[in-house]
């Protein structure tokens, strides 16, 4: 135990050799039920048995090497650079780079493949996917603090997996090593930076667009959560409203036999803002009543949006007797920062502080390191 506590020692105050470059690691999820994968480093590196801490090999710079489930002598395995920081490091991944080192886990019958990644690498690699690069700094900035913060709220989220957060939308979207320079600035600018709640991290939900104002969370997820309330933009969106359509059969058929064939739809009419029995304090669905010619079903706005693949749940139904038409605006779930929100508020002027205390209500920023 000794041995293992010294190396892992070693292996945090080389990440902290240089000055100022040091972040708290994360590890993410990037592959499960794998038999093998193809591994390359960009600088010198050990493979260490994740159990006792020792190292097992080293492994030169540039080479490729296989990790296969049938030979892999432990159960788990680390790959860590040598001599360099781990926020300098780059490992080819079955082709992909990825910031950072990697560990394999050896499952029953499979590895699972995470990535070691300081945080503000793993930033890189998700904020170039979760909004677009070229946005305004502000708005970068604002998106960088939202994930950051949230990276570090839900650090440990897949525990049981063994890993801290997965590299899909069930987290945050990472997709390894991006080079884009708006969003470097975006990191280094707020470098550390998250949000609290009475000093405690808080969920930084977002989304796509709130379609003119964002959600109570409560409303979507069933627990009320002081910072992550409804809010109107204040600021005219260039988003645009969203249609789709689906004929009367196909709708009917997706509610089963028993339901027979649509004859109305009993909702109430948008407005945004506005609530009502079947509507949120934002206006978006809560449910609506679907009349069949044999049953009537009573169905919420969340399960629609899944039904039909809709954008929000903040639409109108309209039935003219061949079609259902939905129209509705605003993209994703509508908790925390919109994202087109940000956007047009930074265009507008507004500073990355300002676009998230409006989103994040009674939240502060706290630099962490």
């Amino acid at each position: 135990m000794f041995k293992k506590i010294l190396v892992l020692m070693i292996f945090f105050l080389m990440s902290r050799a240089e000055a100022g470059t040091w972040s708290p690691e994360l590890r993410v999820g990037l592959m499960s039920d794998v038999k093998q994968v193809t591994l390359e480093v960009s600088a010198p590196c050990v493979m260490i048995n994740a159990a006792k801490g020792n190292v097992v090999k080293k492994i030169p710079a540039g080479e490729k090497f296989i990790v296969a489930f049938n030979e892999l002598k432990f159960n788990a395995i680390e790959i860590r650079p040598e001599k360099i920081s781990l926020n300098d490091l780059r490992t080819t991944i079955d082709g992909k780079e990825y910031y950072g080192g990697v560990t394999a886990n050896k499952e029953k019958n499979s590895l699972t493949i995470i990535n070691l990644v300081p945080i503000e690498e793993y930033l890189r690699g998700v904020v170039s996917k979760e909004m677009s690069p070229s946005y305004p700094l502000e708005a970068l900035k604002a998106q960088t603090v939202a994930a950051r913060s949230f990276a570090l709220k839900n650090r440990g989220r897949h525990v049981k997996d063994g890993y801290d957060v997965c590299a899909s939308t069930h987290c945050q979207v990472y997709i390894g090593v991006a080079k884009f320079d708006s969003v470097d600035k975006a990191v280094d600018e707020t470098r550390g930076e998250v949000l609290v709640y009475k000093e405690k991290l808080i969920d930084t939900n977002f989304h796509a667009d709130s379609g003119g104002m964002t959600e109570d969370v409560g409303d979507v997820w069933g627990t009320a959560t002081p910072y992550l309330v409804a809010v109107r933009e204040i600021v005219q969106l260039t988003a645009q409203p969203w249609t789709v359509k689906v004929t009367a059969k196909d709708f009917s058929s997706r509610f089963g036999e028993n339901f027979g064939d649509v004859k109305e739809i009993k909702l109430s009419k948008l407005t945004v803002g506005k609530p009502a029995n079947d509507r949120t304090s934002s206006g978006r669905v809560k449910s609506a009543q679907l009349v069949g010619t044999k049953k009537t079903v009573t169905i919420t706005g969340n399960d629609l949006r899944r039904k039909f693949s809709l954008p929000s749940t903040l639409f109108d139904m309209s039935f003219d007797g061949n079609e259902i038409i939905f129209t509705g605006f605003g993209r994703g779930h509508g908790v925390g920062m919109s994202q087109v929100g940000a956007r047009d508020y930074a265009g507008s002027g507004w500073s990355y502080e300002k676009i998230l205390a409006h989103y994040y209500n009674g939240s502060k920023l706290k630099k962490l390191y």
